[in-house]
């Protein structure tokens, strides 16, 4: 039996094999292996072992079996202060009950070999129940004594034993995690004579006065101490697991060598402010840790009692991604797990979500377009709950000065006042019938270049050859290039020659002699985008002006 070590002042923990399938020792049975407990009991004046059994006992009449036990001469006659050691089976004893503090999701319980009830809140739990917590599903467990007991998801506890002895003054509890984890902060009181084991399909946790975490995962059973010191017992073996140290107890197996817990991770450069899902919480591992697991739970309570999502991060990615939740406040606790799949030192983190409405998905102007209207149609998809949207566009990435800002009620916006040329940054986001403004999406941008203007003409040069039309133009502008075109109707269709032209020289084939329309306009060379035409009415002359004249003797006959 372990004992209160006095120079730390804390308590020890013991943990030894049993078999699941064999039936528990009952409350009353006296324990050869002093598994069980006693009571100590300080002796009082006007004390007597007749009265204290009277009082006290099963059977009032064996106060002479206190007496040898405890080695006293005179049973009427007995110093105050002297401590008397009393078997558990010997005191008459009442059932205690355990209280459900908190449910939160799916937790169900059941009577021995009864059928399953939905739990809930400030329930009354006797001796024998079986808890079950099911995914995303959280209980917790309070003693008489306060001992809290936090059962994490997918969790099966049985209550055992709930036994009070000598008036309420001395409690034996015993529990067994079947599977999951619990968190357990035992006797904060630091009342006498409290006792509580936990058993596992692995181990037995004899415990007193200390907070540590018990996990069974595929039989194995891990236990982290953060209060106290722990004895863990297991094959006959011992080992002293000290606060911040963990060790692990496999079937038949010796406990392995208490070994430190991963340290807390780094959470000082986690996000306050989500706006988009899903959530992602990135934090560096420490040095010597790189292979190291991630654990996180997320809770809007700081006792966790309500835990709203569970995730572990793949192996040295230091990611935990959470796929959604409500806008709100939240808290983050991440532990580090090790290779043996001990949970380290907690961090944790406060954080707020808000993603809701959801920011609508920008379409036009594409990212990294060029347009050419000094008033370009925005538009953008309409998002679930969004009655309207507020769109801003800005020269600056940050959006620090708007060069827009307006609420819209579709999901097509035209600017009213032309854009400054060169690149702009836009974004929406979605407001709610209630008011409410979700995220922005993300920034989109584009270039707005006004179109070529119409070409000056001014010191252009129009001749004629033989065979050619000849037009000689001043040099274009820079990233520019003319685009001549020739027809015999005004509206320039359908053109009947058309040259590009880099340097300004032209040569055309010569049209036929009479009125036609040139058309000269600019074109960007970088995305082929062409200005207005600059329209010329020409006359043609005849190639052979005096042919009509050969004519002439024909008419006279």
């Amino acid at each position: 039996m372990y004992k209160k070590i006095a120079a730390g002042g804390f308590l020890s923990l013991g943990i030894a094999a049993f078999a699941p399938a064999q039936p528990l020792p009952a409350a009353g049975v006296p324990d050869k292996a002093s598994s069980a407990p006693a009571w100590l009991y300080s002796v009082r004046p006007g004390d007597t072992l007749i009265s204290l059994g009277q009082r006290h006992l099963v059977e009032p009449q064996r106060w002479d079996v206190v007496q040898r036990l405890n080695r006293i001469a005179d049973p009427h006659r007995i110093p105050p202060g002297t401590v008397l050691r009393i078997p558990a089976s010997m005191l008459r004893s009442s059932p205690g009950q355990a209280t459900l503090k908190t449910v939160h999701g799916s937790v169900r319980w059941r009577e021995p070999e009864g059928a399953w009830k939905t739990a809930s809140t400030g329930q009354v739990l006797s001796v024998g129940a079986e808890l079950q917590t099911e995914a995303l599903a959280s209980a917790t467990l309070e003693l008489a004594n306060g001992t809290q007991l936090r059962v994490h998801p997918g969790s099966t506890l049985v209550l055992d034993t709930l036994s009070l002895y000598a008036n309420g003054l001395m409690a034996d509890t015993r529990v067994r995690l079947l599977r999951g984890q619990t968190e357990i902060t035992d006797n904060p009181g630091k009342r006498a004579q409290q006792n509580l084991r936990v058993l596992t399909p692995s181990a037995q946790a004899v415990v007193r006065g200390t907070v540590f975490r018990v996990g069974v995962e595929a039989g194995q059973t891990r236990e982290e101490t953060l209060e106290g010191s722990v004895g863990v017992d297991a094959t006959g073996k011992t080992v002293v697991v000290g606060p911040g140290f963990g060790t692990v107890a496999r079937p038949g197996e010796a406990p392995l060598p208490p070994r430190a817990l991963p340290r807390a991770p780094d959470v000082s450069g986690l996000p306050t402010r989500l706006e988009q899902l899903p959530l992602r919480f990135s934090s560096p591992p420490a040095r010597g840790e790189q292979g190291a697991v991630l654990w996180g739970q997320v809770s809007q309570d700081s006792n966790f009692d309500a835990i709203l999502a569970e995730r572990t991060s793949a192996p040295g990615s230091g990611v935990l991604s959470f796929a959604d939740l409500p806008n709100g406040r939240y808290i983050l606790r991440v532990r580090a797990l090790d290779a043996l799949g001990l949970q380290g030192l907690e961090a944790r983190h406060g954080f707020t979500v808000a993603a809701r409405p959801f920011a609508p998905a920008l379409q036009a102007p594409g990212r990294a377009a060029t347009v050419r209207s000094p008033r370009p149609a925005l538009r953008w998809t309409s998002a679930v709950d969004a009655a309207r949207y507020r769109v801003q566009a800005s020269k600056s990435e940050d959006f620090a000065q708007a060069l827009l800002d307006q609420p819209v009620a579709q999901t097509e916006w035209l600017p009213t006042d032309d854009l400054p040329e060169g690149k702009l940054h836009w974004r929406v986001a979605s407001i709610t019938a209630q008011g409410e403004q979700g995220p922005w999406s993300a920034a989109s941008s584009f270039s707005y270049k006004p179109a070529p203007g119409m070409p000056d003409l001014g010191q252009a040069a129009l001749r004629y050859e033989t065979d050619a039309l000849l037009l000689d133009l001043p040099a274009p502008p820079a990233d520019h290039h003319y685009r001549v075109s020739v027809s015999a109707t005004p509206g320039m269709a359908p053109e009947d020659q058309q040259q590009d032209s880099f340097d300004g020289a032209v040569r055309l084939p010569r049209p036929s002699g009479g009125t036609h329309f040139l058309g000269v306009r600019l074109v960007d060379n970088q995305d082929g985008t062409a200005g207005p035409p600059m329209l010329q009415k020409i006359d043609v002359p005849s190639r052979h002006p005096y042919l009509w004249l050969l004519g002439l003797p024909l008419l006279l006959l």
